[in-house]
């Protein structure tokens, strides 16, 4: 991935956004049948159903990021790339928890596990990063309020 153009992984957003879309479409239909009563799925699974939808964006979110970081920067956020995996692996584990709840819970706790080991890995580089990031935003803001300009005067 790392030789490709800009434009040889713009069709990857545009597919990763298709995708998206296409899932948001499909989970419209599961919510509201056709004469726009709320269906039964989703009063019986509404909370899951709705951290499905919030995980699924998070996980295109991140996928878009991180080709955007690649793109623009030349070498993406490897946190992104975690995310991604780690929010795309709860997706389906989330759609388990309605067709097979037992097995579903088991893979959320293995999940859970996951999620804090990846955390406890990537401390230190979130820290790091996040240093970064505050520092260039302070300056910024510093810059910004030192900014001093005489007042520009319109041609007339």
């Amino acid at each position: 991935m790392r030789g490709l153009t800009r434009r040889q992984t713009s069709p990857i957003i545009a597919q990763v956004y298709i995708f998206y879309i296409t899932t948001l479409g499909v989970l419209l239909q599961v919510i509201f049948r056709e004469n726009n009563d709320v269906s039964p799925v989703l009063e019986k699974y509404k909370v899951i159903i709705s951290i499905f939808i919030v995980v699924i964006t998070i996980h295109v979110g991140a996928v878009i990021l991180g080709e955007i970081f690649r793109i623009w920067i030349g070498n993406g956020i490897p946190i992104s790339g975690v995310i991604s995996l780690l929010f795309g692996f709860l997706a389906p584990i989330l759609l388990l928890l309605i067709l097979l709840p037992i097995f579903g819970w088991v893979l959320l706790g293995f999940w859970f596990l996951l999620l804090a080991k990846v955390a406890w890995d990537y401390k230190q580089q979130c820290h790091h990063f996040l240093g970064q990031l505050l520092v260039r935003a302070l300056h910024a803001f510093e810059r910004l309020m030192n900014h001093t300009s005489a007042p520009q005067e319109l041609p007339i």
